[in-house]
């Protein structure tokens, strides 16, 4: 199958269509915050390669770890994607299709389009910084916030997390019981209204159709279906004009059955879907 290496952007203006507006003031339209403890960066190897590199939203990622770990942690995020990965030691400019990584220990707030990181390294124990990220994300940018509870220790994260339901934002968690450490998420399912209690392996796809939401160009759903429908088109006409070669001619009608077989399951995971 023939993949697209067009980016958003590029399918933005062979449409001839625009994003949604941007409100004023601020320089994106879509701020994912990610929190989570122990395991957390185990969770986030998974979860980085599912995201595009042109993803329309800021990612903003704390992860409880050692002070002064870091750049190895920076080091270690890059692996697992193409996305840049920018270490925010004071503060920098929010932009889309980049991951902003806190130092440990820090909060941050969020003022004219910048991501601003705490003077003082936070003591609190239990620790709060997830909270208090979450609780600046929600106030700044309200509705286009998705907050993401991560494998974690305790329950930090909670309380921020209800600051982005209530702000109209999308709040996610991995599924506590399949999760590495269930104390993070598991308080967050207890406590609050979850929008999204999500499998590891289902979050980061989730998070490339949510940021999508309210954007008006051509989605990567709809150029992964209009590549299949073009697939069949020609697997068809193949198949029709393959008569004189018997042996061309099968594997293009089994190419078209397994094609068939593909669409038949989609359709009973959709079937009960409300119109």
């Amino acid at each position: 199958m023939r993949i697209s290496k067009l980016t958003s952007g590029e399918r933005l203006r062979r449409k001839g269509q625009t994003k949604a507006p941007i409100h004023r003031g601020t320089s994106i339209g879509n701020l994912i915050v990610m929190g989570g403890s122990a395991g957390g960066y185990r969770a986030l190897q998974e979860i980085l390669p599912e995201l595009p590199v042109d993803i329309p939203a800021a990612i903003v990622v704390l992860v409880h770890s050692q002070l002064g770990t870091e750049y190895r942690i920076q080091g270690m995020l890059k692996q697992f994607t193409r996305i840049p990965i920018v270490p925010v030691q004071s503060s920098e400019a929010l932009q889309h299709q980049a991951i902003f990584v806190l130092p440990p220990g820090k909060s941050a707030s969020f003022h004219d389009g910048m991501i601003i990181v705490g003077e003082e390294t936070v003591p609190d124990h239990p620790t709060t910084t997830i909270n208090r990220l979450f609780t600046a994300a929600a106030q700044a940018y309200r509705e286009r916030v998705i907050g993401v509870i991560l494998s974690g220790l305790l329950e930090d994260g909670t309380e921020g997390l209800r600051a982005v339901h209530q702000a109209g934002g999308l709040t996610i968690v991995q599924d506590p019981t399949k999760a590495a450490f269930s104390s993070m998420p598991m308080s967050a399912m207890a406590n609050l209204p979850v929008t999204f209690c999500l499998n590891l392996s289902d979050i980061g796809v989730a998070l490339e159709l949510l940021v999508r939401r309210e954007m008006q160009f051509e989605t990567g759903m709809a150029v992964a279906v209009r590549t299949l429908r073009a697939r069949a088109s020609v697997l068809v006409r193949l198949a029709e004009q393959s008569r004189g070669n018997p042996g061309t001619r099968e594997f293009l009608w089994n190419e078209l059955a397994s094609l068939k077989r593909d669409l038949s399951c989609i359709e009973d995971l959709i079937k009960d879907v409300p119109e």
